[in-house]
Formats: C-alpha cells, structure tokens, sequence
C-alpha cells in the first residue's frame, strides 16, 4: 500500500468511527504517521481524501464484480441471473458475500451509515449505493426472469424492493458473513420458490 492510498486507508477507518466532520487533516496525518505537510502533497484537503475513499471503493467493487463473472450496473450483461434454481441462489450469494467480507466496503457502509446525517455528500451517497442503487439492478434482474418465463409476470420494481428490503435489514445489523449467510440462503430459496414458475 503507497502513502496515498494508505491515507485514503487510515481516513476510512477514523470517518467511519468518528464521523467526517470529527477528524481533521491532522488526526489523518497522525495514523498514517507522516506529517501534516506531507499529507497536503497528496491531498488539497480533507474533501478530496473522501473523494477518494469514493474512488477507491468504488474501484474495489468494481473490480471484484467482474473478477467473479459479475455486473456491476443494472447497463453490464445480466444473464448470469436468468437461471434458476440452485445456480440462481450461488449468483446471488456470490453478490452479496462483498458487502459482508470486503474491508474496504464494510468501512465504507459504516462511514455513510455514520455520517449520512450531517453531511449531505454521505447522505446522497449512501441512498444511492445502498438503496437506489441495488434496487434498480435487481428490478432489471426480475424483469428477465419474468420474460423468460422462469418468474411469475408482475411488477419487477416492487419485487425487487421487496427482496431487497430483507437483505438490507441484513446489511444494516452489522453481523458477519457467516452469521448472515444462512439467513440470506433462506430468504432466497424462499423468495425463488414463491415467484418461480413451475412447468
């Protein structure tokens, strides 16, 4: 890890337990060990650290999708969920198991979760990534199971809000993987086996 990422690093954890609007340049500047001067060679300022705490989760994420054969955004190829069944409930899983095990994303969930108040960047983010954001995905999701066939036809926005909607009271409990992976397992095999269709 270079010094600026490092930076990006140490910011993260301090946001993500203190608030943004807690932690100066200076208390930064002191987890990662170099002095305050030395920051400003990398970064104008502590809104552009966050800005890049942005950047590089985002860039993780990215990253880790489609390293596992996964989109990313509701424009990427979503055929690999027009299965059904067992490879439907693997793909699935396989989605969610970032937002639990990635460290850069757990912190940075705890970060807009902390701050989405009284920082109006945080609050927009966080509405966007983990609320708009997978909702609109899954809905495009549906939408293929129902013209193949593989869904019963209905509203593909209010399925998707309503899977969702269990998933993200998972996320917001702030429990593991291991403790949240049967609950997401069994909230799959059951929302596939009221909407699938069987022939």
């Amino acid at each position: 890890m270079d010094t600026k990422e490092k930076i990006v690093w140490e910011a993260l954890k301090l946001f993500s337990t203190r608030g943004y609007g807690a932690v100066s340049v200076r208390d930064i500047a002191a987890a990662v060990g170099i002095r305050e001067s030395s920051l400003y060679n990398h970064f104008p300022n502590k809104r552009a650290i966050f800005d890049g705490i942005v950047d590089i989760c985002w860039a993780k994420a990215e990253e880790y999708y489609h390293s596992h054969g996964l989109p990313f955004s509701s424009k990427d190829d979503l055929s690999v969920f027009q299965g059904g069944g067992q490879e439907l409930e693997e793909t699935v899983l396989e989605v969610f198991r970032f937002f639990f095990e990635d460290p850069w994303n757990t912190r940075f969930r705890r970060l807009l979760t902390v701050c989405q108040f009284d920082d109006s960047r945080s609050g927009e983010l966080y509405r966007r990534l983990y609320c708009q954001y997978p909702v609109e995905v899954q809905e495009k999701i549906f939408t293929g199971l129902m013209e193949r066939g593989i869904f019963r036809t209905g509203d593909p926005r209010v399925l998707a809000e309503q899977f969702y909607g269990g998933v993200f009271l998972l996320l917001s409990a702030g429990e593991s993987w291991e403790e949240v992976r049967p609950k997401i397992t069994a909230q799959v095999r059951q929302f596939i086996g009221d909407h699938k269709t069987y022939k």
